[in-house]
This record gives C-alpha cells, structure tokens and sequence, in this order.
C-alpha cells in the first residue's frame, strides 16, 4: 500500500509541477516584455518630440547626418519621412536607396492618432525591432520614426526562463522528499486504521486505536475508536430490545402474526398459537393453510391495497367456541407496503355480556318495572294494616316516595330522548356567554359537589366568550356531564374547560374549534365500554348507578342534543385517573 499511494503521489507531483513551470515561463515572459515595451514606447515618444524640434525647417539635401547625429545621443536608429512615404533621412542607411514607408504599420497608425508604434521584423537588418513613429505638422507634414532592437529583451527573459526551471525542479525535489516522509507517515496510519477497522468488522470491540498526531488522520483515528465503541453500545443495546420485544411478544395475551404481502407468515408469538391450539412451527406457511379462514385473506389484501387499519370480528370452534377481534395493520419499510400486522383479541366475554346487555336492552319494562314492583309491594303492606304501624309505614311510604321519583326521573327521561329524536325538541341557537352557563351549572350541583368532599373548576380560554347555542340545552347537557362526574368520583372534583384547538375538517383542512371539556378524577371508564357509552340503559356498573340514582339514559339525552346542535362529542377515560368528556363545538369564523 506504501508503494502504491507512493506512486499516485508521485506521478501527480510529476504532472503538476511541469505544467506549473510551464504556465509561470509564459506569464513572467509576457509580463516583462509588455512592461517593457511600455516603458520603451514611452521613453522613444519623449525622444521623438525632442528630435522633432531640432528637425531644420527647410533643406536642400538628405537628412542622413542629421539622423545620424542624433543616434549618437539616442541610440535609437532615426528615420524621417514626407507624407507620401518617401524617405528624407535615416541614421543607419542611405535615404536615396530605401524604399517607399508609406505602408509601415507604425506610420499608417501615426497618420491618424499622431503616433504609432509596431514590433516586427526590419527588411534592412534581418531583426526584430520596436518601431515608434509621431507625425509633425508643418506647411508639410513629415514623420519621425525611432526604432530600437528588441534582441536585449530576448536575452533577458531566456535568462529569467531558466531561472523559473532551476527554482521549479529544486521546487520538485524538495516537495518529492517532503510528501516521500508525509507519505510514509500516512500510510503508517492507515495502516493502524485498517487494521483496527478489520478487527471491528470481524466483531472484536474490545480493541483501541491510539494514534498520536493531532491532524486530521488523529481525529479521524480517535473518531472511529469513538464510533467503534458506540456502536459495540449500540448493538448491546439493540440486543437489550430484541430481548425486550421477544418478552412482550411471548408474554402477549393477544394473538400477533406478521405476514408478507400474500399472507405468508413471517413472526408469530406463543399466544396465537395458543388461541388456535397450534403446536408445529407455522412461520413460513400461508394463514390459509393454518386457519382456513379466507377473510383473513381478504382482510390482508385489503391492508395493503389501501394502506390502512381493518378491524374484524370472526367466531371458531376449535379449540374451542372463541369470538376474536382482529385487527390488521400495515407493516411498512421505507415507506412501502411490506406485510400486515394481525392481533387477535379474543372477545367471547365480552361477546356474551353484549348478548346479555341485548336482552336487558330490548325489555324496557325490565327497568320500569323494579320501582313499580316495590311500589305496589309497599302499598299493598299498608293496606293489609302496616299503615297502623307508625314507625314503619313511614319508612315504606319514604320507600314508595324514592322509587316513584326514580320511576319519574325514568319516564322523564324516555320522554325527552323521544322527543329529541322525534324533533319535538327544537334547537334554538343565539349568543350565550359561557361563562354564566358554566356558573349556572355550579350553583346547582355546587351542594352535592361539596356534601362529597370534592372541588368544581373553570378554565376559559380569554378570548373565548360567547358561541352559538340553545342555552337550556347546553345547560341540560353540562348539568348531566358534570353531575355524573361527581357521582363517579370520589376524591378530587371536576373541570369544565373551553379552548380553542385547530382540528382538521372533512375536506382535510385544518379550522379552529371551540371545545368544552368536562374533566373529572373519578375511577374512570374501560376502554371495552367506551364505544357503547350513550346507548339507552347502558351502564358501566349497573349497581353503582342504580344506587347513586341514574336511569342509564343521561348520556343518551346529551349524545343525543349535542348531535342536533350539529356538533361532535368524544369520550376519554383511563381507569383510576379519571374520564374527560370533549364537546367540540362551533367553528372559529
């Protein structure tokens, strides 16, 4: 690996630094060169005026020793020529023999700005010269053109191009020693970084990588020991859950199978097989070939055709006559549709109960019946002569007393849920001020809020005053929510909050809501009872409302008025912390 990185390094320092040499020759030649003839352009233009006015105004012969004069001076070679290109003087050959000038770049260029400058070969002495000429205007206009050699400025830039290449490859051999001991060191330590990366790859944690330097490759190095050792935490950790995930999933009272898109099993726990009395290894096989049941298999593609959450009650008869719950979940990876995820609860308690609660349900008379019995009971003592008997006819008449008012409270009761869903009772909505309904309420239930030992609270939110609502209705509806809190609870109380929550709307859009929450700390609800609460003579626990004196018909009356206002009511409850009845109400405009 040491000769390999070597050579890379190598080769491109080979590369590089040629091409470097290269450009630096071509840039310093043609900085000098044009700075120079900057300078020697400017230098002749300063010459040239000052010939220009020594030049005799009127001559009879050539004005070669006149030019030839001046060179002496200058050292630049002098010519002077008329306006039609004919030479009149020159200080390095005779003008009679020399040719016409007129087409010279630098007298063109002179003829029209008044100077004029070029860099070319010179027909008469073979070399390259610089060629400045300025037009005089006199009663005829002549030129004057100074010219010097250019072979001085070859000379000096050949010499500066030798002394780039003998910097340039001193420059090489110095960065080849430099980057052969840099190299060497690298490579040293990535040699260490391989190694350990190896050790780390093949499971083997408990090894370190040291590296001493304080460059990158030593931060580098310390990062990966540190990564190295986060990841030997990150897999104990991961095994710690997969432990975890594998207790809950065999400790599971509910059935769990996860299956891939055809409804082949992929994870099963120890009660699904229980459930259904299986005993051999099922992961592998195809819920059709287990259960035979080919709703689940359309349940399965129906998970995964729409991405979304199914439940399904279904009945076996082996192991034994069992009602199950099933819900089917998407198994997702990076988004896509994988599998499904089944529970199976198995209901067949519940299932029987609901039989039960059916029956009581579907006989009316069944709860009218319990007062009317006693009442006639109670009556039918006192006229066989228990009416002489003071001290207990008494009690029975008090006995008749309580049980007619549970037989009112009762048919009152029927009578209004009648008449609610018969539209009997019309909803009239105007602007009430919540905060007088919430006092209202208060002031009725206040005595047996506090007989019981318990508190009763508002949260209003400021900005929330008013909304749209029956006000005896929404009296009726509070009156019922907050007094079944106080009877179902016995240590804390209750509160009536009003807030304003963004919810999302059929269309998906999200609107502002005023809520009316009725929060108490009571013994809470069960989740199974939950979906039925507000059927007619539902209770959660018959005796307890029977004997705080409810007709099971409460929470159908306010289900039912809260549906005619056109609002919403939810129920959440958690057993031992309380039950919080949710009102969403009118829309923020």
């Amino acid at each position: 690996m040491k000769r390999i990185l070597f050579k890379k390094i190598l080769i491109l320092y080979f590369i590089i630094t040629p091409l470097l040499i290269i450009s630096l020759q071509f840039y310093l030649s043609s900085v000098i060169k044009n700075n120079y003839l900057s300078n020697l352009r400017e230098n002749l233009i300063i010459h040239a005026r000052l010939i220009a006015e020594k030049i005799p105004s009127s001559y009879t012969s050539n004005l070669d020793d006149f030019c030839r004069g001046y060179k002496e001076k200058t050292g630049a070679r002098v010519t002077i020529i008329n306006d039609s290109g004919r030479v009149l003087g020159d200080s390095d050959e005779s003008s009679y023999v020399m040719e016409n000038h007129l087409n010279r770049p630098e007298i063109q260029d002179a003829m029209i700005s008044d100077v004029g400058s070029s860099v070319r070969l010179s027909r008469t002495l073979s070399e390259n010269f610089f060629y400045l000429a300025i037009a005089i205007n006199r009663p005829e206009k002549i030129f004057l053109r100074l010219s010097m050699p250019l072979n001085e400025i070859e000379t000096e830039i050949n010499k500066i191009r030798m002394k780039v290449v003998i910097a340039s490859l001193a420059s090489l051999l110095a960065v080849i020693f430099i980057g052969l001991f840099q190299t060497k060191r690298i490579t040293k330590s990535i040699e260490e970084i391989t190694s350990f990366s190896k050790e780390v790859a093949a499971g083997n944690f408990k090894k370190r990588l040291f590296l001493s330097g304080k460059d990158e490759l030593g931060e580098l190095g310390r990062n990966i020991s540190d990564m190295a050792q986060q990841l030997n935490i990150r897999l104990k950790q991961s095994e710690e859950e997969k432990q975890k995930v594998e207790a809950i999933l065999k400790n599971m009272s509910d059935g769990l199978i996860l299956t891939d898109t055809k409804g082949k099993i992929i994870l099963s726990n120890s009660a699904f097989k229980n459930l259904f009395g299986l005993e051999t290894q099922i992961e592998g096989k195809t819920l059709m070939e287990i259960l035979r049941k080919a709703e689940l298999i359309d349940v399965i593609e129906d998970v995964v055709e729409n991405k979304k959450r199914i439940s399904l009650e279904f009945g076996i008869n082996y192991p034994g006559e069992l009602y199950l719950m099933t819900t089917a979940s998407p198994f997702t990876i990076k988004g896509e549709v994988s599998g499904a995820v089944l529970t199976f609860h198995d209901i067949t308690r519940l299932k029987r109960l609901e039989e039960i609660r059916k029956d009581f349900v579907a006989n009316v008379s069944h709860e009218i019946k319990t007062p009317i019995t006693a009442i006639k009971g109670f009556a039918e003592t006192l006229l066989e002569g228990a009416i002489e008997d003071k001290e207990n006819a008494k009690k029975f008449l008090e006995t008749i007393k309580n049980h007619s008012e549970r037989l009112n409270s009762l048919v009152t009761d029927l009578l209004t849920l009648s008449k609610i869903e018969l539209g009997d009772i019309k909803i009239e909505k105007t602007d009430v001020n919540l905060d007088e309904i919430i006092e209202a309420v208060f002031t009725t239930l206040k005595e047996e809020a506090y007989s019981r030992g318990l508190y009763l609270k508002k949260q209003i939110d400021s900005e929330i005053r008013e909304i749209k609502a029956d006000r005896n209705r929404l009296i009726q509806i509070l009156i019922n929510l907050v007094d079944n809190g106080i009877k179902f609870t016995e240590e804390g109380g209750v509160t009536v909050k009003v807030r304003s929550e963004k919810l999302k709307v059929k269309n998906g859009e999200e609107r502002n809501f005023v809520t009316i929450s009725i929060e108490d700390t009571g013994m809470g609800i069960p989740k199974k009872h939950i979906p039925r609460l507000g059927e007619r003579f539902y209770r959660v626990d018959s005796a307890r409302s029977r004997e705080l004196g409810g007709t099971g018909l409460g929470l159908a009356i306010v289900k039912h008025l809260v549906k005619a206002h056109g609002w919403e009511m939810e129920i959440e409850s958690e057993e031992g912390k309380g039950t919080t009845v949710r009102i969403l109400c009118n829309p923020i405009i």
